[in-house]
């Protein structure tokens, strides 16, 4: 059994090896094609994974080389006679087979081993030319024709090859060693640092270059953005080791050029100097909160708690104050600088992190050195100076303003005859009120209970000024002085009735003796002013009554109206400390007064204006010799855009750069942005370097991207409307119309 199955094993390896020979001869064919064409004519190295990707994959479309071993008999019987159609019992079991069937295997297997032995066999396979093997060889003759078409790499290799028998030196001169040796300024109080020829350094740090090439030469330089920098060599020349010695203040870029015997040759890599730049110290106030605060004495204490950052050390800290006092003509001002230090109260500390210093300064202002008086102002802010060398770096805080209030303005009321005290009108608007609540409701949980409650009275105090104020439009101007007069007399008449009657009279009477005793004293001021009230309600309007008052028209009196009545709800929500509720009602007094100003506006009829005819014989008439037309600056705009369009268009086609156009374009991008214009300068010299190869799609491409940076926004024309003949659809409409009138 296992020789019958050995046998029919050894045909079937033999077809396959038959099947897959042709593709071994492809593969190898391509793969020293490829590996001439890559080392000698510069082709991609990917043809050749791909060129065997091709194969592999129609090997595996291939199904002829898979035979099954009933297809393999089939072949067989049908190629070889002297089987005689029997060599499917070789992959059967024998214990299945009659005696015949057995004989019969017997004899077939005898004369398949004599064919393998005698090689006639030989021309027993699949098909060689198959179409599996026929597509993939097209495959890999196309995309081989699609390389040879494509100049980018041919012109790659020979570029470089010409470049590489221009230069020898250039593929076998390498820096072999380079330091890189960093002393930042001593008032960092930084260590001195070792880095790579990428260097990332702290501004105004003394930085050392120590460089050794593989070869000597003549000379080293180093190229900046806008300046050459002359290496020191270390020994005779030509020298192989060289350093140079730079300060660096600014960001910066550098390439090497070295100086060969003959020629001089600049090392392809370009170096990045970035700097750290020295910030300015930054201010952190924990108290005060407010930036506007009022105060009722000098002997009143005013904390302040600050946190001063610098990317070093903070060297000093100055408090500068303006009294402001007086009013009108006599305002005086007085300004004085306090070192913080000088404060006996300071509480200074100092707290380090990994990048940054931070000063903590605590002290009282000193409000009682300036000798306040009711109606001052005290303008403060702090500046800080931080250790920078040679000059420092100032910041300056915001502003703070303490305000002491006038206490009292004594004055003459003209109703009374006695002496009042007078306040500043001070009053929010409704919107001010509403922020302010928000903010109340929004700092609640950080406020103690009887902060909350007096400043929820604050709030309740300036919206009842702010209804006052609007009610003055409604005839509300002494209705509480009216009202507490009334009362008066009221009362008076009242206690001088009880003690004129009896007790044991009825409510009737009672009321009607009222009525008679007040009647008196009514009539005789009747008989006084009534001539005079009289000549007043004809001459002029009632203003003292909101009914009456005919300021507004009724509609807007009684939005007015509704306004009021919406700050009177605020006022009370906001007196029993309630904020959250009176926030609706201030909303609606908030509308309400929207609508009043709009409704209040006066429209007025725009009237013609017929100017007289312009006399056409003095067009063009006027003196223009000492006219100078003004820049425009969409204009400049302009200019600056062609010019930057017109180097995209010097990049794109590959020729030589324009090196005033190129001076104008690094003016422009420096202006717009330090980092840009470094980065531009940078991208150019790229450029240039590679303008040998003029299909350098990366170069191109990186240059135009920042280029484009450099546009500004187009402007918008007007668009010109599409020219349509007479006879169009609106014309046929317009004829359809008249037709239907008709």
């Amino acid at each position: 059994m296992h020789k019958h199955q050995s046998t029919l094993n050894a045909v079937r390896r033999r077809w396959q090896l038959t099947a897959l020979r042709p593709y071994l001869w492809l593969a190898t064919g391509l793969s020293l094609l490829a590996g001439l064409g890559i080392f000698v004519f510069g082709w991609p190295q990917w043809l050749l994974l791909a060129w065997l990707g091709i194969i592999v994959v129609a090997i595996l479309l291939d199904r002829s080389w898979r035979s099954s071993p009933e297809s393999l008999c089939r072949q067989l019987d049908g190629q070889y006679p002297q089987l005689q159609d029997s060599s499917q019992l070789l992959s059967q079991q024998k214990t299945n087979l009659s005696p015949l069937q057995q004989l019969q295997r017997t004899r077939i297997e005898t004369e398949l081993q004599q064919l393998l032995e005698s090689g006639d066999r030989s021309s027993f396979g699949p098909k060689k030319l198959c179409s599996t093997l026929t597509n993939a060889f097209g495959a890999c003759l196309g995309l081989l024709l699609f390389v040879l078409s494509n100049s980018h790499f041919t012109g790659d290799k020979t570029e470089t090859t010409q470049q590489n028998t221009a230069i020898p030196v250039a593929e076998k001169l390498a820096i072999t060693h380079a330091a890189t040796h960093i002393q930042p300024p001593a008032y960092t109080g930084l260590a001195a640092d070792s880095q790579s020829l990428q260097v990332d350094v702290p501004e105004q740090s003394a930085v050392e270059w120590q460089l050794e090439l593989n070869q000597p030469v003549q000379g080293l330089e180093m190229l900046a953005e806008a300046e050459r920098f002359a290496f020191s060599p270390l020994g005779d020349l030509p020298s192989k080791k060289w350093q140079l010695q730079r300060t660096i203040a600014k960001a910066d870029f550098y390439q090497l050029s070295v100086q060969l015997a003959e020629s001089q040759m600049l090392l392809p890599e370009i170096h990045n100097i970035r700097v750290q730049k020295d910030n300015a110290p930054e201010f952190t106030f924990e108290a005060p909160s407010l930036r506007v605060d009022t105060i009722q004495g000098s002997a009143q204490s005013i904390p302040v708690k600050v946190i001063i950052n610098d990317d070093y050390q903070v060297s000093s800290v100055d408090l500068l104050v303006t009294l402001a006092s007086g009013t009108g003509e006599n305002l005086r001002f007085r300004e004085e600088r306090i070192a913080l230090t000088s404060l006996q109260s300071t509480a200074l500390s100092t707290n380090t992190s990994e990048d940054k210093k931070a000063a903590r300064y605590d002290f009282t202002l000193p409000i009682h050195q300036f000798s306040m008086e009711a109606g001052d102002e005290l303008y403060w802010y702090l500046e800080a100076r931080d250790n920078h060398e040679p000059s420092a770096n100032v910041a300056k805080s915001q502003h703070f303003i303490l305000r002491w209030p006038q206490e009292e303005i004594f004055g003459l009321s003209d109703s009374e005859g006695m002496a009042i005290k007078i306040l500043p009108e001070y009053f929010r608007s409704q919107r001010q009120l509403i922020i302010d609540t928000e903010a109340l409701l929004a700092e609640r949980e950080q406020l103690h209970p009887q902060e909350f409650r007096k400043r929820s009275e604050g709030l309740a105090y300036e919206q009842n000024l702010l209804r006052m104020r609007y009610g003055r439009f409604l005839g509300e101007e002494d209705s509480e002085a009216e009202h507490s007069g009334a009362e008066s007399e009221k009362h008076d008449d009242k206690e001088e009735s009880e003690h004129g009657h009896g007790h044991d009279h009825t409510e009737q009477g009672e009321h009607q003796a009222h009525g008679e005793e007040n009647a008196t004293p009514f009539a005789q001021r009747d008989s006084h002013f009534q001539q005079a009230e009289r000549i007043a309600a004809s001459a002029g309007h009632r203003h003292d009554s909101s009914e009456h008052a005919t300021l507004f028209d009724p509609q807007t009196k009684e939005l007015l109206r509704n306004a009021l009545n919406a700050m009177w709800s605020s006022w009370r929500d906001l007196s029993v400390i309630e904020p959250q509720a009176s926030l609706p009602h201030q909303h609606r007094a908030l509308r309400f007064i929207k609508e009043v100003q709009q409704a209040s506006r006066i429209y007025l009829q725009r009237v013609g204006f017929e100017a007289p005819p312009i006399d056409e014989s003095r067009r063009l008439s006027g003196e223009r010799e000492d006219v100078t037309p003004e820049t425009v600056d969409s204009a400049f705009e302009q200019k600056q855009r062609a010019q930057v369009l017109a180097l995209m268009a010097q990049v794109d086609s590959g020729a030589e750069l324009d090196t005033d156009l190129l001076v104008q374009i690094n003016e422009l991008a420096a202006e717009q942005s330090i980092d840009l214009g470094l980065e531009l300068s940078k991208q150019l010299r790229l450029y240039q370097q590679r303008l040998q190869q003029p299909n350098c799609i990366d170069c191109t491409n990186s240059l135009n991207q920042l280029l484009y940076q450099l546009l500004s926004a187009p402007e918008s024309a007007p668009s010109l409307p599409l020219l349509t003949e007479a006879d169009g659809h609106f014309s046929r409409w317009l004829h359809q119309q008249g037709e239907k009138s008709l």
